[in-house]
C-alpha cells in the first residue's frame, strides 16, 4: 500500500478552499472563548507575515517563537513558514541562553514578559536583531523590549498568503527537546519531516469531518488547523501544565463537545480527577491520546470511568525527534496486564504506525536493546550539534534510522516493549535493573500514585532506591505492605535496597510526566547512607 504524504502547504491550500470553516478556537479561562476561522487565520498570517517582510524577515531567517497564546503561535509559525524562514520553538528554561548561543536566531518573536527575560538572562545576545513584541504595546516599549507585531485576529476579508512551495529537504522548523533525559538539542525539522508526522497523526486521530480537538499541548495548535479539526486551546500553565486548574481544561471540552483530547498523563489526570470528584462524564469524548510517558493502569480506569462506552483511550510513543512512533490502546493494555506474555517486562508501546519501521540495536541474550526508529516522521539531524547528529543518526537499507535511547524489546508479533531510559539503567555489583521493569509492577501497589528507581552510588556498585509517591491521604505503613506484596512477587523486587518517600517528584517542564531521575537521585543519595526507609 502507497502512502500520499501531504505537504504542509497542499494542506494549508486545502484550509482555504473552505475560508468559513472554524479551524481554532482559543480559551481565554474556564467560560470565555474566541473562535477563528480559517478565513481569518489565512488572513492574519497574510498580515503578519507582511508585518514580518517589512522588519526584514525572510526566507533562511531563523525566529525564535515565545508565546503562550495559542492564536498568537499559530499565525506567527504559519506567517513565518511563508515567508521562508525558520521556526525556533523552546519552552523559557534555565538553558535557553545556552540553547540559543547554538542557533544564533536573528529573530525574536514573544509575549512582552519574554521579552523581559530575553533582556535581563541574555537570550540570544549578540545574535538577536530583529526583537518583535506580541500582545498590546505600552508606552516606551520600542526602547525596552522590540518593537510591536500585531497578531490580532482580522476579519478575513483579505486573501490568503501566496506562498511559494519549499523543495522537501529545506529547513521547515526547529523544536527542542525537553532536555528532561539530558541537555535539551534544537531537533531539525526539514518539510518532508512535517509531512510524514502529519500523515502520521492521521492514522492515530482518525479525524471525521467537524471533529473537535482539545489539545492541552501548546504547539500541537499549530498542528490541529493542518489536520483539519476545529482545535480547542485550554488555558494551561505551559510552565507547569500538572499545576492548571481542572476547571480550564475540563470546561472547554464540555462547551465545545470535544471529540478528540490530546495530552500527557499529568495533564489527562487532572481531567480524570476532576471529574470523578464532582460526578462528571464527557459524553462527546470518542478518543483520547496520551504521550509524553508511559500511561499506567489507574490513569486509564480513572478515565474509563468518565468516558463514553466505546471510547478509545491511546497511548502513544514517540519523542522530539520522530513522533509519532507506535500506539496502543487501553483494551490491548488492559489484557496484556491480565495475561502477560512468558518472560516479557516493562510496558506495551504496541505496533509501529504504518510507515514506520522500529528495531532493536545491541540486543543482549534476551533481546533488550536500544530502540531505534525509521520512517518519514524521523527528522535529518540536530542543529549545531554534528556531534549529537552522529550518535544518534545513521544510514542503513536506504534509511535514516534513530536511537532513541530508550531500552526496549520486539515480541513475536511486532509488538514494541519500553524498558526505560538506557541512560537510568541501576547497576548493582551483581545484577542490573530497568526502571520501566520495576515501576511498572510497583505503581500497581495500592496507595502508591508513581514510584521512580534510581541508582546511588558508582556505576557497576549501585545502590537500587525505589523512590515513592504517595496517593492522598494513605498512610506510609500501608503503602510499604502494598510495595513489598508486589515486590515480593516480581524477579528483582529483593534487589531494591530501599524505600524512600518523597513528596512530589521533579519533572519536565514541558509535560510535567517525564521524571528528572537525576535531580532524584541527588536526593536519594543524602538518605541512603542513613538507611533510611
Amino acid at each position: 500500500m502507497t502512502t500520499t504524504y501531504d505537504s504542509v502547504f497542499a494542506r494549508l491550500a486545502r484550509l482555504a478552499e473552505d475560508a468559513q470553516a472554524t479551524v481554532l478556537v482559543r480559551c481565554t479561562g474556564a467560560s470565555s472563548d474566541r473562535a477563528v476561522t480559517t478565513a481569518q487565520l489565512l488572513d492574519g498570517c497574510r498580515r503578519t507575515a507582511d508585518a514580518l517582510r517589512a522588519a526584514g524577515v525572510g526566507r533562511g531567517d531563523k525566529a525564535v517563537v515565545m508565546t503562550r497564546d495559542a492564536c498568537r503561535l499559530v499565525t506567527a509559525v504559519y506567517a513565518l513558514t511563508s515567508l521562508g524562514a525558520v521556526p525556533v520553538l523552546i519552552e523559557p528554561r534555565a538553558e535557553v541562553r545556552r540553547c540559543l548561543d547554538e542557533v544564533a536566531p536573528g529573530v525574536f518573536i514573544g509575549d512582552p514578559l519574554a521579552h523581559v527575560a530575553r533582556r535581563a538572562l541574555g537570550w540570544g545576545r549578540g545574535h538577536v536583531r530583529t526583537a518583535l513584541v506580541t500582545g498590546r504595546a505600552f508606552p516606551g516599549q520600542d526602547r525596552l523590549l522590540g518593537h510591536s507585531l500585531p497578531l490580532a485576529v482580522p476579519d478575513g476579508d483579505g486573501p490568503a498568503p501566496r506562498v511559494p512551495e519549499p523543495r522537501p529537504e529545506d529547513l521547515a522548523m526547529i523544536a527542542f527537546t525537553s532536555g528532561s533525559t539530558g541537555q535539551p538539542k534544537g531537533v531539525e525539522y526539514d518539510y518532508s519531516t512535517l509531512a510524514g508526522q502529519l500523515t502520521a497523526l492521521d492514522a492515530v486521530l482518525r479525524p471525521a469531518a467537524g471533529d473537535v480537538l482539545l489539545s492541552c499541548f501548546l504547539p500541537f495548535a499549530a498542528l490541529g488547523p493542518l489536520l483539519g479539526l476545529t482545535t480547542v486551546a485550554p488555558q494551561v500553565d505551559h510552565l507547569a501544565p500538572a499545576r492548571t486548574p481542572p476547571r480550564r481544561l475540563v470546561g472547554p471540552l464540555l462547551r465545545h463537545g470535544a471529540d478528540i483530547v490530546l495530552g500527557s498523563p499529568a495533564v489527562l489526570g487532572l481531567i480524570a480527577g476532576h471529574c470523578a470528584r464532582h460526578g462528571l462524564t464527557l459524553p462527546s469524548v470518542r478518543r483520547v491520546l496520551s504521550f509524553g510517558a508511559p500511561l499506567r493502569p489507574r490513569l486509564v480506569e480513572l478515565l474509563s470511568e468518565a468516558l463514553p462506552a466505546g471510547a478509545e483511550i491511546l497511548s502513544v510513543y514517540g519523542a522530539t525527534e520522530c513522533l509519532p512512533v507506535a500506539a496502543i490502546g487501553s483494551d490491548d493494555l488492559r489484557a496484556l496486564r491480565t495475561q502477560p506474555p512468558p518472560g516479557q517486562a516493562g510496558t506495551c508501546l504496541g505496533r509501529p504506525l504504518p510507515g514506520i519501521e522500529a528495531c532493536v540495536l545491541d540486543a543482549d541474550a534476551t533481546g533488550l536493546g536500544e530502540i531505534a526508529v525509521a520512517g518519514p516522521v524521523v527528522s535529518p539531524g540536530y542543529h549545531a550539534r554534528p556531534d549529537a547528529t552522529a550518535a544518534a543518526k545513521s544510514l542503513a537499507g536506504g534509511a535514516l534510522w534513530h536511537r532513541t535511547g530508550d531500552l526496549g524489546r520486539i515480541d513475536d508479533q511486532g509488538r514494541l516493549w519500553y524498558l526505560g531510559r538506557k541512560a537510568h539503567l541501576v547497576t548493582g555489583e551483581d545484577f542490573t535493573l530497568t526502571t520501566e521493569d520495576v515501576e511498572a509492577a510497583a505503581d500497581t501497589a495500592a496507595g502508591v500514585r508513581r514510584t521512580a528507581l534510581v541508582g546511588v552510588g558508582p556505576a557497576g556498585r549501585q545502590r537500587a532506591v525505589l523512590c515513592v509517591e504517595r496517593a492522598p491521604g494513605t498512610p506510609k505503613g500501608t503503602v510499604l505492605a502494598a510495595l513489598r506484596a508486589v515486590l515480593g512477587d516480581h524477579r528483582h523486587g529483593r534487589r531494591i535496597g530501599t524505600v524512600l518517600f518523597h513528596p512530589r517528584f521533579p519533572t519536565d517542564i514541558r509535560h510535567n510526566s517525564k521524571i528528572d531521575r537525576a535531580r532524584l537521585a541527588a536526593h536519594a543519595a543524602k538518605y541512603v547512607s542513613g538507611g533510611a526507609r
